[in-house]
């Protein structure tokens, strides 16, 4: 069949952008390929210590003391004990998929280039690429926090299928993480309230949101009482929360002075407590690994944590107190980029391929090399401040006009501590915890600054 000579003066014909499926596949894409960059640049997915248990728990069957099985669940069809690749390939598109739902809450008709810019811009100047790019559910800790916003703030706002999706992934993503519970239990109380009285929403148009916790209590409880005969979220908790005390010198104090009149497993060990809670849960020659184990320590557990709160209240008070302004001011990213060999390799050494084993251990992370720069780390930090400015700054204007914006703006601002008292206090201050959620503020800031540029916001 012939075709029509090209006529001079006669432009050539532009193909139309994709549009509608089109356009969600390529520029979604796009954008998950985006948070994807510290895993091309390391050559290979990033991976933390807790990244063995996660992988070895579905593979070997078992659940760990330590650490829910649904994500082991959750990545065991995508690695398939073959490749890591497609567990943060699907995280990416996890990632993009709940973004876009806050953008379209807040911004309807939102193009899906704007929407790749913004991602871009996360991408470039913020954590977020680094938790996307891990083998962890870190990355579920954030996402969590938007999806319990949207259903408890502004379930009008999206439609019965797309509420019912949230409400099943927001289930999936609390029972990852034990810290999850209570911090998804705090928004919702805070936020669902206020949304009735600010937003005059029915009262049932709330319900949903509590869905998503029970679903995950149901869960957790389930899979512990079948692998560890408790029937509770978290089996063996109280074990890190004695680390805890111990290291701030309450419960140490109390096994001093009643070890002598008591048969508790630390007794024999009393005199070689540490000072710091992760060499107490993790170190070899603990007197947690001595006295047999986290699994016999726990029976004993409740009743120390609860004798050292009523004979050292304020004690406790005090030291939670210290512990959740430590982590507050505690959120440099970079933490947990150095090589895991003993806790990750053994794994990848007896599940996985040789082939994917030599990818592993050439990727700059096992080699040492997975530094970053100073000047990245200063940005992060910056823009997450000016992020908590920001939302702090257009909060009061926001609720007195009974904007949409002022429930996810209040939503990111009440997290922010939350989350510092959950994994502050009650397990110990890290960088990587605070890290975590510290995108969410410059996210949610500007974002609802958009929206406050509309006359519909």
């Amino acid at each position: 069949m012939a075709t029509k000579p090209f006529r001079p003066g006669r432009a050539w014909p532009v193909p139309a952008p994709p549009s509608g499926i089109a356009a969600a596949v390529v520029w979604g894409g796009l954008a998950a390929a985006l948070l994807l960059w510290p895993a091309a640049w390391n050559r290979y997915p990033i991976v933390f210590a807790d990244t063995g248990t996660y992988l070895s728990q579905a593979v070997h069957r078992y659940a760990g003391w330590d650490r829910p099985i649904f994500y082991s669940l959750f990545i065991l069809p995508l690695h398939g004990a073959r490749s890591l690749w497609p567990i943060v390939v699907v995280q990416a598109l996890l990632a993009v998929a709940v973004l876009r739902v806050a953008c379209r809450t807040l911004l309807p008709g939102l193009t899906w280039p704007a929407f790749t810019t913004a991602v871009a811009l996360l991408s470039a100047l913020t954590w977020l690429p680094f938790l996307t790019s891990e083998v962890m559910p870190d990355l579920f800790t954030p996402l969590l926090i938007l999806v319990t916003i949207i259903l408890a703030w502004a379930p009008d706002e999206i439609c019965g299928a797309e509420r019912w999706t949230l409400i099943v992934l927001a289930g999936f993503m609390t029972s990852t993480q034990q810290s999850s519970i209570p911090l998804v239990l705090g928004l919702i109380v805070t936020l669902a309230p206020l949304a009735v009285w600010r937003r005059r929403l029915p009262a049932r148009a709330i319900l949903p949101a509590t869905i998503a916790p029970l679903l995950a209590l149901a869960a957790l409880c389930t899979a512990n009482f079948a692998a560890h005969h408790r029937l509770s979220p978290s089996p063996f908790g109280n074990v890190f929360y004695l680390a805890r005390l111990i290291a701030d010198g309450p419960a140490a104090a109390e096994l001093r002075r009643d070890c002598p009149a008591r048969d508790w497993r630390l007794c024999p060990y009393v005199d070689r407590l540490p000072a710091d809670s992760d060499e107490f849960l993790w170190a070899a020659d603990s007197p947690l690994v001595l006295a047999g184990g986290a699994k016999m320590v726990s029976a004993d557990a409740s009743e120390i944590i609860a004798a050292a709160v009523r004979n050292d209240p304020l004690g406790v008070a005090a030291a939670a107190l210290d512990n959740t302004g430590r982590q507050l001011t505690r959120f440099a990213s970079g933490d947990g980029l150095e090589p895991w060999t003993r806790q990750v390799t053994p794994w990848l050494a007896r599940d996985f391929p040789m082939a994917e084993q030599a990818r592993y251990t050439n990727a700059m992370q096992q080699r040492g090399l997975l530094i970053l720069p100073p000047w990245l780390k200063a940005i992060h930090v910056t823009v997450g401040v000016l992020g908590i400015a920001a939302c702090a700054v257009m909060l009061p204007g926001a609720l007195h006009r009974r904007l949409l914006s002022a429930g996810f703006l209040l939503g990111v601002l009440l997290a922010v501590p939350m989350a510092a008292a959950i994994t502050g206090a009650l397990s110990a201050p890290h960088d990587r915890y605070q890290a975590r959620i510290m995108w969410l503020p410059p996210f949610i800031g500007g974002l609802c600054f958009a929206a406050s540029r509309r006359r519909d916001a």
